[in-house]
Formats: C-alpha cells, sequence, structure tokens
C-alpha cells in the first residue's frame, strides 16, 4: 500500500503538505435519507479510480509558497487559505503544477495549448472565462464532487458516520456552535478513517464540477447503473462545494451535503487539492 507523501520537502512545509493516497472502488453517493435535502437525491453507485488528496485543506504558508501573497481574512499560517475564487484555485493548481515539473491540466482553450491564468512573466489569478480540464499526465487539481465525498465518508472503509470522521460534530468540525467566529489552525480536532482533517467545517471546499440541483437523478437513471468517474455536468452557473463551514450551521457539515456558489467569488471559501496519477 502506498504510503503518505508530501508536495514540500522543507520541513515546514513538509506536514502541511501531506498527501493521502485513496484507493478506487465503487460506492454510494448521495443518500436517501428523508431529512436530506433534495439535490444529495437519489443515492447513486459510482466507481472512482485511485487518486491523492491533502490530508489537510491548503494552508496559507502552502498557498503563500506558490502565489506569494495571502487574501485570506482570519490570517494564520496554518489555518485554510480562503477569500479564493474558484478560478484563484485552478491557477493555484497549475502554478503548482508547474514549479513541482507537472504539466498544467487547466487550460483557456479547448485544443489544451494555453495553461489557464498563465502569462508571458509568470501565473496571474484571473477571474473569469473558460476553463477546460485536460490530464495529460500526473498534475495536481481540484478534487470531483464524488472524489471527495468518497474521501469524507472515509474511502473503500466506507463508514456511516454523518459527518467526516464521526457523529459527533463537536469532536470533527469547526462550525458556528464552536467557532468563535473565525476559521482555525488546521487539524485540531480528529480526522476521518483516511486521516484526513477538517472535511467537515472550517472552510467550504471549492470542487471541479458544475452544479445542478437534478444531476443526482439523471446519474441514477444511467443505463448501465454505475458511473464512473463522473465529473459533473458539462455547462453551469454555479460551482460545487463541499464540507461546511465555520459559520454555518450543523447540517452543511454533512458528508453528503451539496453547496454550490459562484466560481468569481473571494469569500471564506477554499479547497483540497488532489493528485490524478499516484507516484511509484
Amino acid at each position: 500500500m502506498l504510503k503518505p507523501f508530501s508536495i514540500f520537502q522543507h520541513p515546514h512545509l513538509k506536514k502541511l503538505s501531506t498527501m493521502i493516497p485513496i484507493e478506487g472502488d465503487t460506492f454510494l453517493m448521495g443518500t436517501d435519507e428523508e431529512k436530506a435535502y433534495g439535490d444529495e437525491k437519489p443515492a447513486h453507485q459510482v466507481k472512482l479510480a485511485n487518486f491523492a488528496i491533502g490530508k489537510y485543506p491548503v494552508t496559507q504558508v502552502l498557498w503563500q509558497q506558490v502565489i506569494k501573497e495571502n487574501p485570506s481574512h482570519f490570517k494564520g499560517q496554518k489555518r485554510p487559505v480562503e477569500q479564493v475564487s474558484w478560478y484563484d484555485a485552478v491557477v493555484f493548481c497549475n502554478a503548482l503544477n508547474e514549479a513541482c515539473g507537472y504539466t498544467p491540466c487547466y487550460f483557456s482553450d479547448e485544443k489544451h495549448r494555453t495553461p489557464f491564468g498563465k502569462t508571458a512573466k509568470d501565473y496571474e489569478l484571473l477571474n473569469k472565462g473558460k476553463v477546460f480540464f485536460y490530464v495529460a499526465t500526473k498534475c495536481y487539481r481540484l478534487p470531483t464532487d464524488a472524489e471527495w465525498e468518497y474521501a469524507a465518508k472515509g474511502g473503500n472503509k466506507k463508514s456511516d458516520y454523518v459527518y467526516a470522521g464521526g457523529d459527533k460534530l463537536n469532536e470533527v468540525a469547526w462550525y458556528e456552535e464552536n467557532s468563535h467566529r473565525e476559521t482555525k489552525a488546521i487539524g485540531l480536532k480528529l480526522p476521518n478513517e483516511l486521516g484526513l482533517y477538517d472535511m467537515s467545517g472550517n472552510v467550504w471546499e471549492w470542487c471541479w464540477d458544475w452544479f445542478d440541483s437534478d444531476y443526482y437523478k439523471a446519474c441514477a437513471a444511467e443505463e448501465n447503473g454505475i458511473i464512473d468517474n463522473p465529473t459533473g455536468p458539462k455547462t453551469g452557473t454555479l460551482r460545487v462545494l463541499r464540507g461546511g463551514s465555520w459559520d454555518y450551521y450543523s447540517g452543511y457539515c454533512r458528508s453528503t451535503n451539496r453547496y454550490n456558489f459562484n466560481p468569481g467569488a473571494r469569500t471564506f471559501i477554499g479547497f483540497r487539492l488532489v493528485l490524478s496519477s499516484l507516484p511509484v
């Protein structure tokens, strides 16, 4: 079994950049519980390939290592970066890939020639435009909606917890009742079965997918019965958010909860990295 690994080898950054390998499998995505919101229904079978996901959401110190500035409202090197749009997160992934010697995976054109955010000098935090996703080789990127939920639920360990790591929210998450109205340093609550922290609460996390409240219904209606590595609807106006937040109530922290937001909004939203192809 692959062991956790880090993006950066510098001692100060190594722990904060740990990636956890996840073995792919088939799982039940969504829920049919009566109390759940409509866009979480119906539960449907999804099959995912292997991937790795960040042990923590991207912290402010990691963001600064790549982008050289810190937009966060609640400052703290070990706190999640926030005030970043979906577009900002995409540019970060491209810049990180280039810094690591990997190929960027987000492009401004359909022929995948121009990395999104790339200028003649460096990367720029563009906050609008079309983004085309293409993976030719190993790359860091945003998780899909399905990958995020699978990881939150414990991967192939398949927990039945309401939240990522347990049923007692105060033990695993920062949310409106215990956050003191601010984000917190990562890793202070209990992890889930895979060793992932802060997947419930602290900050909302961007996913790649466009949001469609009826997308799960369409998936469940597929003839083959199992959706293979879904990446969401082909078009939309809002992007999927996951995990809940320091200023939202408990229901939003459930592992099956889906939320959405304008991809250009820079507010209390962060993100977590995924690596498409695992190192040998």
